[in-house]
């Protein structure tokens, strides 16, 4: 994830103020698969899926969708893939955070605080747009809390 490429450049011994004075933002992505188009059906999630995924009901106006398998998928329910992003871009705050070496956690809960959005909030994005399943997006994002 972005907060964590902080993290992941300190521990190579990259000095914090380097970090702080070049670096405009960080961009991390992940691929999911993407729902057949031929064989795409709408479906209702259960609680627990949508718990998994940190939100508690469907936007108005949007159909999930998952894909039964068909020829044209070779009975995966997916074929092509798109990516989820997630762009931390530096603020004042963020690089003051960079030269105390503030843990990942805090310094993604204080992106988010500024408006980043998560790879898994894109994800969720895109399962609302009928693109690709919580499962897959789930599949490729982590929890805040596991980091």
């Amino acid at each position: 994830d972005a907060p964590g490429a902080l993290t992941r450049l300190l521990d190579m011994g990259v000095e914090p103020y380097l970090i702080a004075s070049v670096l405009e933002g960080i961009l991390a992505q992940r691929l999911v698969r993407l729902i057949c188009p031929a064989c795409a059906a709408p479906y209702t999630p259960a609680p627990k899926e949508l718990r998994a995924m940190g939100v508690e009901a469907i936007p108005h106006g949007a159909t999930l969708r998952r894909g039964k398998g068909c020829d044209d998928c070779r009975a995966t329910g997916y074929r092509g893939r798109s990516g989820v992003y997630e762009l931390m871009v530096m603020t004042e705050e963020l690089r003051s955070l960079t030269l105390r070496k503030t843990p990942g956690h805090e310094v993604r809960q204080r992106a988010a605080a500024a408006g980043m959005t998560s790879l898994r909030q894109d994800g969720w994005a895109k399962c609302c747009q009928g693109l690709t399943t919580i499962e897959e997006v789930l599949r490729v994002t982590h929890e805040e809390s596991e980091e």
